[in-house]
């Protein structure tokens, strides 16, 4: 069954997410799924794709922008990336976007700060995705 996951922070600050969503994809990789990231834009995924690459010293998340010719396991996005460009398995979208998550994968994941517009879009997203038939998941750090 496809599931959706949410995470709601304490912090209203956006880049507060960017520590939680490393770790999750550090799990991800290693059991061998594959992860796209929606972000807001070309400019938060560049800025998460640097991020990435300074998470941790001693370790490293292969990942790539869509469009890269490039093979990784995890492929950053934005909402007008062309399905073709995801990862080859549709396992889990880790949506930091305003927009709906593509349907097209079993996990959703969205990390959620104390921003009023974020709440606002967080709860939009949480009827539509129990609308798709999702299980539901909500974890409050």
């Amino acid at each position: 069954m496809q599931r959706a996951d949410f995470y709601q922070l304490k912090s209203d600050d956006p880049a507060s997410r960017y520590p939680l969503l490393c770790r999750l994809l550090e799990k991800a990789v290693a059991s061998g799924q594959q992860v796209y990231i929606q972000c807001r834009d070309d400019a938060e995924a560049s800025h998460l794709d640097e991020y990435i690459w300074a998470f941790k010293p001693d370790s490293f998340i292969a990942h790539g922008c869509a469009g890269d010719t490039n093979i990784a396991p995890v492929v950053l996005g934005h909402p007008n990336t062309p399905e073709d460009q995801f990862p080859k398995q549709r396992d889990i979208c880790l949506n930091l976007s305003q927009q709906l998550a593509p349907t097209v994968f079993q996990r959703i994941i969205e990390v959620v700060i104390q921003d009023p517009e974020m709440v606002l879009t967080t709860r939009q997203h949480y009827r539509s995705y129990q609308q798709q038939g999702r299980s539901m998941q909500y974890h409050k750090l």
